[in-house]
């Protein structure tokens, strides 16, 4: 009689539970146990700063077949406690919670022949466990990224890391300069604006392209078409760039709220700032929601400041030779993963999650599996590791098969050429950024997944045109096999908001002419 397979999965966030509950429903034989190092679920929406607000409405940041409500009627998008709310019940509704060990710590990890060892830390205690499978699901904001400052031992301020900076009340009163400029960043800075005594922010580079959160109180993300981000990624360098830059004039027309439009011309403004990249427009760059700080900076609440250069005493010093006095320098310089746990051959092999196949397997190691550490340049990342999650539930099945190590060495070299090609401010600093639309396609195609759009069109038009024409659900990846859960997600997409019909016209002639300058290589 044949035993059970055990996986061990590593995080609690919602990476590890879609790995999961993937797992568990898929695959009978396999034994599942997650170890959660916190006494929580949720990985880093667990454990930020009060006051995060999510860059996604609820439906893209949910999972596929776990829809946040059956209706449209509140997309605003969530407080990370609202995300967290939402998570638990995901474990309660799949029977998640008897599956994950709370306050297990991994410790080390150690192969011992096709198994693998895991030393973990339990009340104090060092324990181990044979395990068959590993799914690492820690994820790629783990820690903050260690940032030194020129002649940071001779500033006499305090130096934190916006990671650990859990309520802004510690900075009331306070001279604060701010590095970085992402989301994190952003978020500080207009939750602080009314406490500090002085704010500013120190951009070494841009962090990407800027997007608002919200038009006229709806996300923005509803604002945008799977038709649209089926064009070329070169199409802002093309000829047809004139029809892009009427759908944005057009898109910009339509908001009717006033402070809205100075948000937006703010962004463009700093969006087209550096002219030696501005030509390659939001599908070539990692999009970043930091309104925030345009807020801020509207009001009159912050300044911009270039790279900091030196540090004296109080007196921050920066590239263009202004100072400052700060009481506090804030890093907001970005998260990076800590697998300090796994072999040392195994960590030369993840120093980035690129050199992975699919961002998923490690070709020349067997059972060790990566699942949600790929970074979209839109869309959420829980949506991607759902699909990963599919995908290695489906491998473990035997329902893919995998390419022998040299095929899969050479499509690991065609993905990093091809992300270096489309992100080439991006890539150097993000080196596991993503094309969402393509990545989650290139997923789906493998699990049959993908919406079947002459079936769709001619036996529910209605579905169909909600599938294209509205934003990028995952669950048009959920639509087969027909079943009461399909028959669900598909009530639910056809009740989607569409944008403005002016803007999807044009979206419309773009995607024809694209497909018409392909067809003929007309560039």
């Amino acid at each position: 009689m044949s035993t059970k397979k055990k996986i061990c999965i590593i995080g609690a966030g919602p990476s590890g539970l879609c790995t999961a509950k993937e797992i568990q429903e898929n695959n009978p034989n396999i034994d599942v146990k997650v170890f959660e190092k916190s006494d929580a679920i949720g990985g880093v929406f667990s454990n930020c700063y009060e006051g995060l607000s999510l860059v996604n409405n609820p439906f893209l940041i949910s999972f596929s077949d776990f829809p946040p409500q059956d209706n449209c009627d509140d997309l605003r998008m969530w407080k990370a406690k609202e995300y967290v709310d939402y998570l638990n019940r995901y474990a309660k509704y799949n029977h998640l919670l008897p599956l994950i060990f709370f306050n297990h710590t991994v410790q080390k990890i150690n192969k011992k022949g096709k198994q693998w060892e895991v030393c973990f830390q339990k009340d104090g205690d060092i324990e181990i466990e044979i395990f068959d499978y590993l799914a690492i699901c820690s994820g790629a904001n783990h820690k903050a990224r260690k940032t030194h400052l020129p002649n940071q031992e001779e500033f006499s301020g305090e130096v934190i890391y916006g990671g650990n900076t859990k309520k802004v009340s510690g900075l009331k009163g306070k001279k604060v300069v701010f590095v970085g400029l992402g989301e994190t960043a952003s978020d500080l800075v207009y939750l602080s604006r009314n406490l500090v005594r002085q704010s500013y922010v120190s951009v070494r580079r841009w962090p990407g392209y800027f997007i608002p959160r919200y038009h006229d109180n709806k996300p923005t993300d509803l604002d945008t078409s799977n038709i649209y981000h089926a064009l070329s990624r070169d199409v802002d360098d093309s000829r047809l760039s004139f029809l892009t830059s009427f759908k944005r004039k057009l898109e910009y027309k339509n908001i009717a709220l006033q402070e809205d439009k100075k948000i937006q011309n703010a962004m463009n403004h700093f969006n087209s700032s550096y002219k030696s990249i501005n030509y390659l427009g939001p599908f070539r760059r990692v999009t970043t929601k930091s309104c925030g700080f345009i807020k801020a900076y509207l009001e009159d609440k912050t300044s911009l400041k270039p790279e900091i250069v030196n540090l004296e005493g109080k007196k921050v010093i920066f590239k263009d030779g202004s100072s400052v006095l700060a009481d506090t320098i804030v890093l907001c310089t970005g998260n990076t993963f800590n697998l300090s746990f796994l072999p040392d051959d195994i960590l030369d092999k993840t120093s980035s999650i690129n050199k992975l196949y699919k961002y998923i397997f490690i070709p020349d190691v067997e059972h060790c599996y990566f699942i949600g550490f790929a970074r979209p340049n839109l869309g959420s990342l829980p949506s991607v590791a759902e699909l990963q999650a599919r995908y290695l539930s489906a491998y473990l099945k035997q329902e893919i098969d995998l390419p022998n190590q040299e095929k899969m060495q050479q499509e690991i070299l065609n993905q990093q050429q091809r992300f270096k090609w489309q992100f080439p401010v991006d890539f150097e600093r993000i080196t596991h950024l993503v094309d969402y639309y393509w990545y989650t396609r290139l997923l789906a195609k493998d699990l049959n997944a993908l919406p079947k759009q002459w079936r769709l069109f001619f036996l529910d038009i209605h579905l169909w045109y909600k599938v294209n024409f509205s934003f990028l659900y995952p669950g048009i990846y959920r639509l087969y096999p027909h079943n009461a859960k399909s028959k669900k997600i598909a009530s639910i997409i056809k009740k989607f908001p569409t944008m403005n019909k002016k803007v999807l016209f044009v979206e419309t002639i773009l995607y024809l002419l694209n497909k018409l300058s392909k067809l003929f290589s007309i560039k």
